[in-house]
């Protein structure tokens, strides 16, 4: 394991790493979300909320909130990356209605309600061509160091979003942000490139080397347990992942990839969710979460089947 740091303190609490990092939506129209989230200060150490919800959040979640760049909304079908001056922005066309995300929206919720931020970035997809990559990498940079100089709240961390193809965008990266004074760094887009974890691992080797063994670091959407344990070992600090409730919708736990339960129910998938984010932040479940009478081992053949698939 790398020299890398511990712990990082924020207005709501201290966080201790390596840490895995739910993702929850607090949203009404996601039922199982709705019954996670009275479980998940039990669980986690603090949560993510992507942008688009984090706007709709009603309740404090009661431990720390992550808000997360809003760059995944530019992956939409119906979005596309402008400029607005020299900074890069969101242009989201919904039934001949334009919503824009401006970095300057982005920062001020973060300060408003959030314990951890992330600059507005740009993913870049596999097969993007060079010269669209280079402008969303260019874009990404800029936005960061923008956030940086006008952010308000000085007991909010920030951290500086890192796009990457492959080691050497990351390192192109990742040296942008060198003498700034952000708090950490977070790469993102690596999840499209899973199937090859020898670039993965590249990418996030070069930030780490490029930002020294004192910066923080972290990989946005990677949850898998055995992947997070690779990423912990190359001196990541911390992840996120929504893969834990995903995986309970479709009737399935991480630690027994071959099990799936068939049409589970909503106690079964509650349960089931519990189990998977108590394997990813290796803690014990709670009793109340202990009592709901749904056992796994106890699935009789026709509610449940072997299954090849497997989800990042």
């Amino acid at each position: 394991m790398r020299n890398v740091p511990r712990t990082l303190q924020t207005r709501s609490g201290l966080i201790q790493f390596p840490a895995f990092i739910p993702v929850a939506t607090f949203d009404e129209n996601h039922p199982l979300d709705t019954l996670l989230r009275h479980y998940l200060r039990h669980l986690a150490q603090a949560v993510m909320v992507s942008y688009q919800y984090a706007r709709k959040m009603k309740d404090s979640p009661q431990l720390p909130l992550w808000v997360d760049s809003g760059g995944f909304a530019s992956l939409l079908r119906a979005a596309r990356i402008t400029k607005s001056g020299q900074l890069g922005t969101i242009e989201i066309n919904i039934n001949d209605k334009v919503e824009t995300i401006h970095p300057s929206d982005v920062l001020t919720l973060q300060e408003r309600i959030g314990d951890v931020a992330f600059s507005l970035d740009f993913p870049v997809p596999p097969g993007t061509d060079k010269a669209e990559a280079h402008r969303r990498l260019d874009l990404t940079i800029t936005n960061a160091h923008w956030a940086l100089s006008q952010r308000h709240r000085r007991d909010l961390p920030l951290y500086a979003c890192i796009q990457a193809w492959n080691e050497e965008s990351a390192r192109e990266c990742a040296r942008a942000y060198k003498g700034a004074a952000f708090d950490g760094y977070a790469i993102g887009g690596l999840v499209p490139r899973t199937q090859d974890m020898s670039t993965v691992l590249s990418i996030v080797d070069a930030v780490r080397e490029e930002i020294g063994g004192e910066g923080l670091l972290h990989v946005f959407g990677l949850g898998k347990p055995e992947v997070v344990a690779r990423l912990f070992q190359s001196g990541v600090n911390s992840v996120d992942s929504s893969a834990y409730a995903q995986l309970a919708l479709e009737g399935r736990l991480w630690s027994d990839p071959d099990l799936i339960v068939e049409q589970p129910t909503i106690t079964e998938r509650l349960h089931l969710a519990l189990c998977n984010l108590a394997t990813a932040t290796q803690q014990a479940l709670p009793l109340s979460a202990a009592r709901i009478t749904f056992k796994t081992q106890a699935l009789s053949p026709p509610r449940a089947r072997e299954s090849s698939r497997s989800r990042l």
